[in-house]
């Protein structure tokens, strides 16, 4: 029977077989093999182990492999905003990528990612019965996050020494003025009243404050002055980490009042999801009976953060400044708002007039009197 300087052990309901040996120098590796293969996962252990060997006793370069790329990321990284979504992606790569050294992690092994997060549908919708089904895939922007991620996390282990290059990973830019979905005031009617009772107020308290759907449904009766005809976000609430004023048109404060008759003594909730003193605000809004409602009311498919842009898209159009729309929307940066500037281009009329009198000049006025003199003469 051959004896092998390494152990495997199937972890996890799947039995998926683990290697663990101790190298010379005394360190301790436990990896996963990534299959239930015995076979195969004893031919990746007698790599491995050999590599280390190599490692500790003949001075080679040590392999490094995504899962270390990934720890050394993260380290960097855990107070980005957005390190939740990084984190299922890197749950949603583990399969793919958790077994293979930098060096594996080539443009083909790149391609399948990709192609297989593209398959993978989007959201799991539950019918009445309790069965699930969807009828669409993830979209390319959210494969091309995960790739960003990929690349970000490869371009760290290169400059820490890990790897000697970078697959090239090509990302699609996003078209900035159609990079998003906004409602025309007829389809906002007809989605209004297909929703449920309990959805319309939220969904006319966003299209008039532009708020989110987490700073909509969280908003407590302890962030509103109706006297003053303000509201604000909460530091912490907002996306940019930054407290936001919002002035309340009165499209927001018919909202509020209606709210606030309809309140129960003692429940801080303004949009809470019964009529007890205890009830919780609903967890979300884009729920199933949101996209019912607008197959119902025979709308695009939108989601419920393009409410935001329906917001912004008709501030504009009404002839609302950039720079205004900016601090009512809480954006940190002006080019954040500069998507939605093609739908009022009225105020360049101005610097469009300017070369009016050089164009003049070259031959307008010219070509004018000739076509005038021809006239005469007929």
């Amino acid at each position: 029977m051959v004896r092998h300087p390494y152990r495997l052990e199937p972890r996890g309901k799947k039995g998926i077989l683990w290697i663990r040996f101790t190298t010379p120098n005394g360190r301790e590796v436990f990896r996963s093999s990534g299959t239930v293969d015995r076979d195969l996962a004893t031919e990746w252990a007698s790599k491995i182990h050999a590599e280390q060997y190599r490692v500790a006793r003949l001075g080679e370069k040590p392999r490094r492999l995504w899962t270390e790329a990934v720890v050394a990321w993260f380290e960097d990284h855990k107070t980005k905003r957005s390190i939740k979504k990084d984190q299922h992606n890197l749950k949603w790569l583990s399969p793919y990528l958790g077994h293979l050294h930098l060096d594996e992690i080539n443009a083909d092994v790149l391609a399948l990612v990709s192609s297989q997060r593209k398959a993978e549908p989007k959201n799991k919708r539950r019918r009445k019965d309790g069965s699930t089904f969807t009828d669409e895939l993830t979209s390319q922007s959210t494969v091309d996050k995960m790739m960003a991620l990929i690349r970000s996390i490869l371009r760290d282990a290169q400059r820490r020494g890990w790897s000697d290059s970078v697959p090239t990973i090509r990302i699609k830019e996003a078209d900035g003025a159609d990079d998003y979905r906004w409602l025309t005031q007829n389809e906002a009617v007809r989605l209004h009243d297909e929703l449920a009772d309990h959805l319309r107020p939220p969904f006319l308290f966003a299209l008039a404050t532009g708020w989110r759907e987490q700073n909509v449904l969280r908003l407590r009766w302890e962030q509103v002055d109706l006297e003053r005809r303000v509201a604000w976000i909460k530091g912490r609430q907002a996306k940019a980490k930054k407290a936001i004023g919002a002035p309340l048109n009165r499209n927001a404060m018919d909202i509020l009042v209606q709210q606030r008759a309809k309140r129960v003594a003692g429940n801080p909730w303004v949009f809470p999801s019964g009529s007890e003193k205890d009830s919780a605000p609903y967890v979300r809004a884009s729920n199933t009976g949101w996209y019912a409602a607008q197959r119902r009311a025979r709308v695009e498919p939108l989601a419920w953060h393009d409410l935001r842009h329906t917001w912004a898209s008709w501030h504009v159009m009404a002839g609302t400044s950039l720079r205004s729309l900016m601090e009512l929307g809480g954006w940190r940066s002006y080019q954040s708002v500069l998507r939605y500037a093609h739908l009022s281009p009225e105020h360049l009329a101005g610097h469009a007039e300017r070369i009016e009198q050089v164009a003049r000049t070259v031959g307008i006025d010219r070509a004018t009197d000739q076509t005038l003199s021809a006239t005469a003469r007929c």
